[in-house]
Order: structure tokens, then C-alpha cells, then sequence
């Protein structure tokens, strides 16, 4: 079994979203919610978008049930 390092991948969490995403058959990420994950900066009304991707990336790699 490979060792995960989960600092780096906390890092890297929207590259590796965006490019999951990308790859997948269901629906693809939008323009705001790319415009989101590359941002250096949340607009208060981008926060709920922002945690639900966050939410659902944990949830694919096996961190949420």
C-alpha cells in the first residue's frame, strides 16, 4: 500500500479537482466554478460554491462516506 502525503495533497486539492472533473463522464465543471479554484480570492457569495467542491473532492478520494 503507497503512503499518501496529505499535506501536498491539501495543497494541490483544486489542480487535482479540476483535472478529475475533467476526466469524468458526468457533468463538467463550469466556467465560474474553474474561475473559483484558480482564484486567489473567494468573493463572500463564492464560499458555499467553493465548499461544495471542496466537499465532494474528499468525498471522491475516499475521505467523507
Amino acid at each position: 500500500m503507497t503512503e499518501i502525503n496529505w499535506k501536498e495533497e491539501l495543497d494541490n486539492w483544486e489542480e487535482d479537482y479540476i483535472e478529475k472533473r475533467d476526466c469524468d463522464p458526468g457533468p463538467a465543471l463550469t466556467d465560474t466554478e474553474v474561475d473559483i479554484l484558480q482564484s486567489d480570492m473567494l468573493k463572500c457569495n463564492e464560499g458555499m460554491i467553493f465548499g461544495a467542491m471542496y466537499a465532494d473532492w474528499k468525498k471522491r478520494k475516499g475521505l467523507l462516506s
